[in-house]
């Protein structure tokens, strides 16, 4: 949806106050400019003012999928995982692919809880308007010549330098507005970010990345130990199951404790690796003796870091895919009794 986003021209300069009221789809001229995660960070900080207050009744309304047809697709998963719960209790047998099957459905059931308001495909960002807003475009989009100007004519037309430096009323329609939005932020403003420049294409969406506080960490930590965890101990239903050879047998269950256990595994590792990338970093800020020296250890880490994590993230994956492949390879060598439907009459009241 591109989140916040600003109106800008497709020929590259400033829309004037009347094209920026006139809706996205009707004005082919402009253009809706999705601001870059740095320099979103920076409006809500100088500039929180321009922000468009978006109530929860205005998301709300922009969710297509109704609150009915999420449940009637909870109800149909529900009905598979009741299915395979009644064929443990009469003991009979589940194929992989059901197994499989009820791993994807458990964390759906789980993913619509948490997204139950959540609005999808949204297909025009909210647009940032009024006279502040165009100010602010018009600073993001200065270069670092036309933001000196602008800097400079901002200091002229503050009030407490107004008699030391003369008022200045010319200049192109950019650096005014930009000496405008500086304004506010004297007497030492803060320079935008260095990537200024706006996506003219809506596909980042500048909420999906946000500055972490500890509890944020905290809660990823959990996310990502259980998520892995929830998926995979699905799998143990299969820990007896009937399989073509002994050797695939052997490796489902090694793949389910690997899948199970990876999200467990994976917060130690990259706590330590972490851990040594700090100490490692200081000893270079220690040792260096010029900026070149640094950059070129610090450039090493990365790349030793990778070669860490990247045999327990290959294993994971692999582990994942030997589930789903094993999963439709066992749909050949299938018992009897998976054949067999449950009686769904044993779970009802009746007179005999």
């Amino acid at each position: 949806m591109g989140g916040f986003a600003f109106f800008g021209s497709d020929m590259g300069g400033i829309p004037t106050v009347e094209e920026s009221l006139v809706d996205l789809s009707t004005n082919p001229r402009v253009v809706a400019e999705v601001p870059h995660f740095a320099t979103l960070t920076y409006i809500m900080e100088h500039f929180p003012q321009i922000i468009t207050d978006t109530h929860e009744e205005t998301i709300l309304d922009r969710a297509e999928s109704s609150s009915l047809s999420k449940a009637l697709l909870v109800v149909q998963v529900a009905w598979f995982c009741t299915n395979c719960a009644s064929r443990l209790i009469q003991r009979l047998p589940l194929s992989l692919l059901e197994v499989s099957t009820a791993a994807h459905a458990f964390c759906t059931l789980l993913t619509y809880f948490v997204w139950w308001s959540k609005p999808t495909n949204i297909a025009t960002p909210t647009i940032m308007r009024g006279k502040e807003a165009r100010e602010v475009y018009a600073l993001l989009m200065c270069s670092d010549e036309e933001y000196k100007e602008a800097l400079e004519m901002a200091l002229e037309m503050a009030p407490k330098r107004a008699e030391g430096y003369p008022a200045r009323s010319t200049g192109t329609e950019k650096i005014i507005l930009a000496a405008n939005a500086l304004q506010h932020l004297l007497p030492n403003p803060p320079e935008p970010p260095e990537r200024r420049f706006l996506q003219h294409t809506p596909n980042v969406i500048p909420g999906a990345f946000r500055r972490e506080s500890a509890s944020d960490g905290v809660y990823m930590l959990i996310a990502v130990a259980v998520s892995p965890a929830l998926y995979g101990v699905i799998h143990f239903l299969a820990w007896n199951d009937h399989f073509p050879t002994s050797l695939e047998h052997v490796l489902w269950r090694v793949s389910s404790v690997m899948v199970t256990c990876s999200g467990i595994v994976w917060i130690p590792l990259t706590g330590v690796i972490g851990y040594w990338y700090f100490i490692r970093s200081n000893m270079l800020n220690r040792m260096s003796v010029g900026p070149g020296t640094m950059s070129v250890g610090r450039r090493r880490i990365p790349g030793s870091t990778i070669c860490i994590l990247s045999p327990a993230l290959m294993a994971h994956v692999m582990a994942s895919g030997f589930l789903i492949v094993e999963s439709l390879r066992q749909l050949f060598f299938l018992e009897p009794a998976a054949y067999q439907l449950p009686s769904w009459t044993n779970y009802w009241p009746h007179l005999s």
